[in-house]
C-alpha cells in the first residue's frame, strides 16, 4: 500500500524555514509576502463560489438557511459571518454550528471536534432538513465534526458545500460542491488560522455577500435591510433616505421614526407619500427588492433584477458535483 501523502496544510514551508532568526521586520514582510498567495487562490474558485451561491439562493428563495458547520478557528469565522447577516442584512437564516460553542468561541476546545456525535446532535438541535444549505469548514479536511455534519445533512436532504485548502479532503468528496483555494503550506507549519484561515474568511464574505445581494437584501450598494439598532446605522439610514428620496434630514428622520425604523418601508412612505399601512402593503411579502424598485425612480431602480443567477442567467438546479 502506498503512503498517504500529507495534508498541504501540514507541509513546511521551505521560505520560512529560518523563520526564528529572522528580524521582526523580515518575518512582517514574508508574512504579507505569503498572504499574497491567498487572493488568486481565492479567484481561482469563482466557478466554485459561483455554483455554491446559486444553490444559496435558490434555498433562502424557498425558506431554507445557510448554514456553516466547523470547529477552531474555521468555526469561529463561521460564527462570525452568520452573526454579521443580522445587522448587516437584517436576517436570521444564516446560523454557524461550531464544535463546543458557545465556550469553544473563547477558549480552545480541540477535543471536541474529534466526536461525530456532537455534529450530528446540533443539527437535529437545529432541525436541519432538505430546505437548508449546510456549509462545512475544515482548512484540513478531515476534521469530525464537519465532516459528520456534512454527512448528517446529505441524509436529511439538505444541499452540501465545503470549504477547504486541501482538494483530497474528506469533506470535499462528500460534499456536493467543493470550494478549495490552494495557498500552500503555512509560515508556520500547520497553523491553518494563517493563510488558510484568510482564504475561508474571503470565500466566506463572498458567499453570504453575494447572496444576499442575490436575494434582494441590497439596493444598489446600499444596505436597505439593516438592523437600525445604533446611531451609525440610523444616519446611514437617513442619508440613503436622502439620496434616494430627495427627502430632508428632518423629514427622513421623522419618517424613519414613523416607519418602525424599517428602512424600505420608509423609502416607500416618502416615494408614495402614503402611510406606514399602505407601504408595508405596497412591498408585500419578505421579497420586496422588486416591489421597492419598481416604486422608487427609474435612476435608482436602474439595473438587472438579482432574482437571476449568479451567472445573470435562469438558475438550474443540478445535483452535479463541483470541484475545486
Amino acid at each position: 500500500m502506498g503512503k498517504r501523502k500529507e495534508r498541504p496544510t501540514e507541509l513546511e514551508n521551505s521560505a520560512s524555514r529560518s523563520l526564528d532568526t529572522l528580524s521582526t521586520r523580515d518575518i512582517l514582510r514574508l508574512l504579507n509576502r505569503e498572504d499574497h498567495r491567498v487572493a488568486p487562490a481565492v479567484r481561482s474558485q469563482i466557478p466554485q463560489i459561483t455554483r455554491a451561491i446559486e444553490i444559496i439562493v435558490e434555498a433562502l428563495e424557498k425558506g431554507g438557511r445557510l448554514v456553516y458547520v466547523g470547529a477552531g478557528t474555521s468555526g469561529r469565522l463561521g460564527v462570525a459571518d452568520a452573526a454579521e447577516c443580522i445587522p448587516t442584512f437584517g436576517t436570521t437564516r444564516v446560523i454557524a454550528l461550531m464544535a463546543g460553542a458557545p465556550k469553544a468561541m473563547f477558549q480552545p476546545a480541540e477535543g471536541l471536534e474529534d466526536d461525530p456525535r456532537l455534529a450530528r446532535r446540533d443539527l437535529r438541535k437545529h432541525k436541519i432538513n432538505r430546505k437548508d444549505v449546510v456549509v462545512a469548514i475544515s482548512a484540513g479536511g478531515d476534521t469530525i465534526y464537519p465532516l459528520a455534519a456534512l454527512q448528517e445533512a446529505g441524509k436529511r436532504g439538505a444541499r452540501t458545500i465545503a470549504v477547504s485548502s486541501n482538494p483530497r479532503g474528506k469533506i470535499c468528496r462528500v460534499a456536493e460542491v467543493a470550494i478549495v483555494p490552494r495557498v500552500g503550506p503555512e509560515v508556520i507549519a500547520g497553523s491553518t488560522r494563517m493563510k488558510a484561515g484568510t482564504s475561508q474568511k474571503l470565500v466566506l464574505n463572498m458567499l453570504s455577500t453575494a447572496s444576499m445581494v442575490r436575494w434582494g437584501r441590497v439596493l444598489g450598494n446600499r444596505m436597505i435591510h439593516m438592523k437600525l439598532g445604533n446611531r451609525k446605522l440610523m444616519e446611514r439610514a437617513r442619508a440613503i433616505l436622502m439620496r434616494t428620496t430627495g427627502a430632508s434630514a428632518q423629514g427622513a428622520r421623522r419618517t424613519l421614526e414613523a416607519s418602525g425604523r424599517n428602512l424600505p418601508v420608509a423609502m416607500v412612505m416618502l416615494a408614495r407619500k402614503v402611510s406606514r399601512e399602505k407601504a408595508q402593503t405596497l412591498l408585500g411579502g419578505e421579497s420586496q427588492h422588486e416591489a421597492l424598485r419598481s416604486i422608487l425612480s427609474p435612476k435608482v431602480a436602474a439595473g438587472p433584477s438579482p432574482r437571476r443567477s449568479a451567472r445573470g442567467t435562469t438558475r438550474k438546479k443540478s445535483k452535479k458535483a463541483v470541484r475545486g
